[in-house]
């Protein structure tokens, strides 16, 4: 019930936060998006609570199936990526920054790649023993 708790008060504060960006951006711009980064940094912060289980889960199941810490760090990482960087995207079109945040986002899809990379070559590898290769 712990996590309803967290939700609702995440979308409240959320909801408190657009009211406020929306009436101080008419008259400060520029302060409209330090709330506005302030308040995701907030609701970041609450939800880093949420790793704790998570980062468990993917240790169990490590010890479970015998996988290599090598195979799941590059889901895990992929994932921090790709929500970093919606964040971030999110940032600059707050901003009226479109194409710097069309910028962030295809780094963001590259590195998330690159980051998955490892995994993709395990799955190669695993593909041609299983062939014979």
């Amino acid at each position: 019930m712990a996590n309803m708790e967290n939700l609702f008060a995440v979308c409240a504060l959320a909801m408190v936060c657009a009211v406020l960006y929306a009436a101080v951006k008419r008259v400060r711009p520029d302060y409209a998006l330090a709330i506005s980064a302030i308040c995701s940094v907030m609701i970041l912060i609450s939800a880093v609570k949420l790793l704790t289980p998570i980062l468990a889960f993917f240790r169990n199941l490590q010890d479970l199936s015998g996988l290599n810490a090598a195979l799941t760090a590059p889901v895990l990482k992929t994932v921090a990526i790709g929500l970093l960087t919606q964040l971030a995207v999110s940032f600059c079109q707050d901003a009226g920054e479109q194409s710097l945040a069309k910028s962030v986002e295809v780094s963001g899809m590259l590195l998330a790649f690159y980051t998955a990379l490892p995994l993709a070559s395990q799955v190669l590898r695993l593909l041609q023993e299983l062939m014979g290769g």
